[in-house]
């Protein structure tokens, strides 16, 4: 009864609406905010994405930028990056073809790397040219032959680097005519060089010529030096056959004529030998170009000074001269007994040969270090200067009568020579006109452990 009875407030309803009212506004406007939180949330994830897809474009790139330059170091990094940045499939699509690529790459480098070590091997000098004759490889024996540095001639035209015209005509006639060629010719490094120059087409896809230059000087000298030693071998040898058939015809006419008989009879002795000593001057110095193994024996150089000088005992006392050895006591080499005493043999009998009556021949016996050191000296004529370094040359004499007359066969030191360099040692002369003469034979103490075949 009451409440019925008390009075409404006018106020109320009006309160009410106003609050309502605030409540939807507040409420319209915290939707509002959060939308709008909300867009810009959406517009930063969206900035961020775009960002990272950028950057990982940028990476995609420049992985592609790192394979194509074979660096794959820096591409497997850029991978990481980009696994790292939540690109697993592209980074694992990339992976597999960098290893590909990567496998692909060693095997080229390999082969690159095997085919340079050949070419680099060889002796003969290879140039390779493209279709306007620019230079695009050269071995080390290239570089070598024309004193060339490879960072400044690849590229270059072939006549600017090697100014030579028959080079340049014949690779030119190669590149135009697309067929091998070859041809002798003089060059010139600065030195006259006589060389095989040689020429195929390349048969790639890519036009271009390859070519190998030989150098024929040693092979030209070596030629000459054999048809001179056949000329010379077969004058030496028709000389004592042509006297030894001459005296022989002149016998047959009466060989009952005693006076005649006596007067040829020792000349015919004496050429025989002669061709004897020829015959087993030539067979000595075959065995010595052999290039047979030495024997490891021990070998006693005392004692077989001792053996050569009571062999020429009596040849030294015709012509007075005294023969002083001095020799250090128990001196052994390893290596082959009669080659050194053959070594021995020729240059005692060789200083006797020269040296006047009345003279002295000194042998000398020493050990220096790892080497022992021979000397044969003598008080003879001595060597022109000119001379000393052609003696050792087959056939080659200073005095060719004086050879001739006391049997010298003209092989003697040659045979010296290669019996020295068989031991791995080496022989030297010094020597003045008038003084005398000094053969110095240096021999290794131990083995060496090279063979012949290697040298």
């Amino acid at each position: 009864m009451r409440n019925a009875l008390r009075p409404k407030s006018p106020f109320i309803p009006l309160y009410k609406g106003e609050f309502v009212r605030s409540l939807r506004k507040l409420y319209t406007m915290i939707i509002n905010v959060c939308l709008l939180i909300i867009l810009l949330v959406a517009l930063l994830l969206w900035y961020l994405d775009r960002r990272r897809q950028r950057r990982n474009g940028q990476i995609k790139q420049q992985i592609l930028t790192f394979l194509g330059d074979g660096d794959f170091e820096k591409a497997m990094n850029a991978i990481s990056t980009l696994r790292q940045n939540g690109e697993h499939q592209p980074a694992f699509t990339f992976q597999q073809t960098t290893n590909k690529i990567y496998e692909r790459q060693t095997v080229l480098e390999q082969s690159r790397h095997e085919l340079e070590d050949v070419l680099g091997s060889l002796q003969d000098a290879v140039l390779v040219v493209d279709g306007e004759s620019r230079l695009r490889f050269l071995n080390r024996a290239a570089l070598e032959m024309f004193n060339l540095q490879i960072e400044n001639v690849l590229g270059a035209q072939l006549i600017e680097v090697l100014p030579s015209f028959g080079i340049n005509a014949l690779v030119g006639q190669t590149l135009t005519g697309g067929k091998s060629t070859f041809k002798e010719m003089p060059l010139y490094l600065p030195a006259a060089t006589e060389v095989l120059l040689r020429v195929w087409p390349l048969r790639s896809a890519t036009s271009g010529a390859v070519a190998i230059i030989q150098d024929l000087t040693e092979s030209k000298r070596l030629e000459k030096v054999r048809r001179d030693f056949v000329a010379n071998a077969s004058h030496e040898l028709r000389t004592p056959i042509a006297n030894i058939r001459a005296m022989v015809e002149t016998l047959s006419v009466d060989p009952d004529d005693r006076e005649m008989v006596q007067r040829f009879y020792p000349r015919l002795i004496e050429e025989a030998e002669r061709l004897s000593r020829l015959v087993g001057d030539l067979l000595h110095l075959a065995k010595a170009e052999s290039s047979a193994t030495i024997s490891s024996a021990s070998v006693s150089l005392n004692a077989l000074i001792n053996s050569v000088v009571n062999r020429l005992h009596n040849k030294a006392t015709k012509r007075h001269i005294h023969i002083k050895i001095s020799a250090e006591s128990s001196i052994a080499i390893p290596g082959d007994a009669a080659a050194l005493e053959q070594v021995i043999f020729n240059l005692l009998d060789n200083a006797l040969m020269y040296t006047p009556e009345g003279g002295e021949v000194s042998l000398s016996l020493e050990e220096i270090g790892e080497e022992v050191l021979f000397h044969c000296a003598d008080t003879g004529i001595g060597i022109p200067e000119k001379d000393q370094l052609r003696i050792f040359e087959r056939f080659y004499r200073v005095d060719k009568a004086r050879s001739r007359a006391e049997g010298g066969t003209g092989l003697g030191l040659a045979i010296v020579k290669h019996i020295v360099e068989n031991h791995h040692g080496n022989i030297s002369v010094k020597s003045e006109m008038g003084q005398g003469t000094t053969f110095t034979v240096r021999l290794p103490k131990v083995r060496a452990t090279i063979n012949n075949h290697e040298r």
